[in-house]
């Protein structure tokens, strides 16, 4: 499986990219660890490989390690917000296996949730309302912050994705 093979094919569309890395990962063909080590890639190829790590993440989380974490945690402090978005999600789907490594993510997370970027602010609203459903988290400080961000946000599918997650937590906090 040769990643910029996949990456650098001019037939194959952006979609059909993803489609592609996904499935190397899920069949054990591709390694997230070994992409930290591919150099050359562009802000669209990450792009995509951040998208196809979401798409394995989000149904299949349990095939994640810490390399996923690693990887996701060098995009979200980004200077591309489409990255800053993907890393986020990928997070959000992966945290509650991490929840222990979740400390320096989280405060960048929340330095996200003041960005003008909508899907910035998006992204890390998915991920912190996903971080949120965590009980140490959910009985921490945390509530309380992601409380405050969701009364200032003025975007509703920002905004929501914070309370969902609060909603949730509530329970958890009782």
């Amino acid at each position: 499986m040769n990643v910029l093979e996949i990456l650098h094919d001019k037939v194959k569309k952006a979609v059909e990219k993803r489609t592609a890395l996904a499935e190397a990962i899920k069949c054990n063909e591709l390694s997230i660890d070994g992409l930290s080590t591919l150099s050359g890639l562009t802000d669209k190829d990450l792009v995509i490989i951040l998208e196809a790590m979401e798409e394995v993440s989000r149904s299949e989380p349990a095939l994640s390690d810490m390399a996923w974490l690693a990887f996701a945690e060098k995009y979200v402090i980004s200077d591309n917000n489409t990255l800053k978005r993907e890393a986020s999600r990928v997070i959000g789907n992966i945290a509650p296996l991490f929840a222990e490594q979740l400390g320096g993510l989280v405060s960048k997370l929340l330095a996200n949730s003041g960005n003008e970027g909508t899907v910035v602010r998006w992204g890390s609203g998915y991920a912190l309302g996903r971080i949120i459903l965590i009980p140490q988290y959910a009985k921490s400080d945390l509530y309380e912050k992601l409380t405050s961000i969701a009364e200032s946000e003025q975007e509703n599918g920002v905004k929501n994705q914070y309370l969902a997650g609060l909603k949730k937590a509530k329970k958890i906090r009782c």
